[in-house]
């Protein structure tokens, strides 16, 4: 793809990554503006992740009618799950909108993910992972910190206003991908390394559930602990609303880091190799996390430090991904996709409950502990990939 192409993916993936994002910092002053618990404005959380379990659809979509037309369909609907929150007044309509927005993400990112890769030898996709994935933390960077300000002056709705608008201009400008290629088969031989074997034949259906079930208990560690990240810093810090969202540059600034070092790194030292690193080290940055909470300084420094860790460690997996099923590529991103979202799913059902039991960071580090652990273990019984041989 050119650079206006690549412009395009970013700005739209940063439109869509951000209805995710903003739940996280603000969620209890979203509770507030619809006057529910913080566990009601949870299970909107969790109701957008379900709805992203119907990802295998998208991919079967895209085997049928091309990457476009999947892109296009999730951008469709951002623009209506943007206004729906935006004009929401009632719990039942906010959940509609969330649902939508759960819907866009689905549709969306595997296409595009599938599309990346099916354009990049694998002996250099994490560098074009790394861009693309950089939409991520191009989310928080700019639009938490906009979102604060927003939310303190103008109130919780507004952030959803600007993005309805902006979810717009994706809409259009998306139409560039139109004749984009349309299958989801391996990267012709033009595209390969002249080096590089033919794709060899697909791993066994156990070893790809192995991998699936890695994402799932790798996302599941991560958003058990993100889900509450901002009623931790409101309640130890008493944080307001746009100080939260100002503290959380750091996170984007973090997140853009573990996004660059997968760029810099991971297609040199094995993306195997680097996942099951990742994995080891977010363990730690979880360990840590409850015992930083004796002051501002190190709580920040702390949640920064797991965010450039699980940042670099999800964007390897999609690298690392990628290649295990290049003959049903769109479907099998589709699969991963799902198994990742069933995580954020769980995530967000177990840590508001968990929260509100206790107001205390140590039991839901312990658990996330325990689902990192499986997920390295996974991925280690999985074994290498088709191209890490």
């Amino acid at each position: 793809m050119d650079r206006t192409a690549w412009w395009i993916v970013l700005f739209s993936r940063i439109l869509i990554n951000l209805n995710i994002r903003i739940t996280y910092p603000f969620l209890p002053a979203i509770a507030r503006g619809l006057d529910i618990s913080f566990e009601e404005a949870g299970i909107l959380v969790a109701v957008r992740h379900c709805v992203g379990l119907s990802g295998f659809v998208f991919g079967w979509l895209s085997v049928r009618r091309g990457y476009f037309r999947g892109m296009q369909t999730g951008l469709i609907f951002l623009v209506a799950g943007c206004a729906t929150v935006a004009w929401a007044s009632h719990y039942a309509t906010a959940l509609a909108g969330f649902v939508l927005l759960g819907l866009a993400k689905a549709a969306y990112d595997p296409n595009i993910q599938a599309l990346v890769s099916s354009r990049t030898s694998y002996r250099v996709r994490a560098r074009a992972f790394g861009i693309l994935e950089s939409s991520w933390a191009g989310s928080w960077l700019v639009g938490v910190p906009l979102s604060g300000l927003l939310m303190a002056r103008f109130g919780w709705r507004s952030p959803f206003f600007l993005l309805t608008l902006l979810a717009m201009v994706a809409l259009v400008a998306n139409r560039r991908f139109k004749n984009a290629e349309a299958t989801c088969s391996p990267p012709t031989a033009s595209l390969r390394h002249p080096q590089e074997p033919s794709p060899p034949r697909s791993p066994s259906l156990a070893r790809c559930f192995m991998i699936l079930g890695a994402s799932f208990f790798m996302v599941f560690a991560n958003e058990n602990l993100v889900m509450v990240y901002g009623a931790w810093m409101e309640r130890s810090f008493r944080l307001e609303l746009e100080s939260l969202g100002l503290y959380s540059t750091l996170v984007g600034v973090a997140e853009l880091a573990g996004e660059l070092a997968v760029l810099a790194l991971v297609d040199r030292w094995g993306k195997r190799r680097a996942y099951l690193g990742g994995l080891m080290l977010t363990m730690c940055a979880y360990a840590a996390l409850p015992h930083a909470a004796r002051s501002l300084f190190t709580a920040l420094g702390a949640v920064t430090v797991m965010f450039l860790l699980f940042e670099f460690t999800i964007v390897t997996s999609f690298t690392y991904v990628s290649e295990w099923v290049p003959s049903r590529r769109g479907q099998w991103m589709a699969f991963n996709f799902c198994f990742l979202v069933a995580g954020r799913l769980a995530g967000a059902l177990t840590a508001p409950r968990l929260w509100d039991l206790h107001h205390d960071l140590h039991l839901l580090a312990f658990v996330s502990l325990g689902a990192q652990l499986t997920s390295l273990v996974l991925l280690g019984m999985a074994g290498r990939g088709p191209k890490d041989r």
